[in-house]
């Protein structure tokens, strides 16, 4: 089996050396030297331009399986095997605790101090809102979290943490946003002393003024590629098992 690997994300490399060292044959390329892999690796993010992909999928064949992040954007250049793995559960959760445990790496490089005893908000509780606050917790922050539904709130207050409004962003010393939407106005922002720290996690910023944020993405990439290497390789793995691809 030949494995091509089309990904400048760093945890990639650390795939590609887990996959030779159990015996698969891959490697690392660019997207002119594809060379009609039985698999296609790519990147959980959607790093390649419309032009690259078109380039890439000149020189696979139809039966060939792809792995990708972006499954639904994949499709519309090629009509084989298609694996989306960031929708896969294991992926998720594994990978959405190495962003927090990276985010942690950041405060300590960013603000050149312990979390202990500081006042963290956290918007949005999903799968890295929670180990955000589990993490930050075990280390002494005391933790408030902006949840719009009563049944998370009630799950916010059940795991310890306090759950509070955006109005409450200007007591805090942190904030971490993990919400895919702009729910910080810039009336909010105006409110919050210059002081606190603004980070955000999510795809599309939560803050409408950009200006003081410090933005966190690409993580677990960007801060443990090896442990994220290892996640994907977990979760490609299976996949090739459950389909009995080898």
């Amino acid at each position: 089996m030949n494995i091509d690997i089309v990904s400048k994300d760093k945890r990639y490399e650390h795939l590609n050396v887990l996959l030779c060292k159990n015996g698969f044959k891959s490697r690392i390329c660019s997207c002119i030297e594809v060379n009609n892999p039985n698999v296609l690796i790519l990147s959980v993010r959607n790093e390649l331009t419309d032009g690259e992909l078109t380039e890439v999928f000149k020189k696979i064949s139809p039966q060939a399986t792809v792995f990708s992040g972006s499954g639904h954007r994949i499709k519309e250049y090629f009509k084989g095997k298609v694996i989306d793995y960031s929708k896969n559960e294991d992926f998720l959760e594994k990978n959405a605790y190495l962003t927090a445990e990276a985010m942690v790496s950041i405060w300590h490089s960013e603000l050149l101090e312990s979390p202990k005893e500081k006042m963290i908000l956290i918007s949005g509780y999903g799968r890295i809102g929670k180990h955000l606050a589990h993490i930050f917790s075990s280390l002494g922050a005391k933790i408030y979290v902006f949840a719009r539904r009563n049944e998370v709130k009630e799950e916010i207050l059940k795991d310890g943490y306090i759950p509070v409004s955006l109005d409450f962003s200007s007591e805090v010393d942190a904030i971490f946003n993990t919400v895919p939407a702009t729910i910080f106005s810039k009336e909010q922002i105006e409110k919050i002393p210059q002081e606190v720290s603004l980070f955000d996690l999510a795809s599309i910023c939560g803050f409408e003024d950009k200006s003081r944020v410090k933005f966190a993405l690409g993580l677990p990439g960007k801060i443990l590629p090896n442990g994220a290497g290892q996640v994907v390789y977990e979760t490609i793995l299976a996949f090739l098992l459950r389909e009995r691809t080898i």
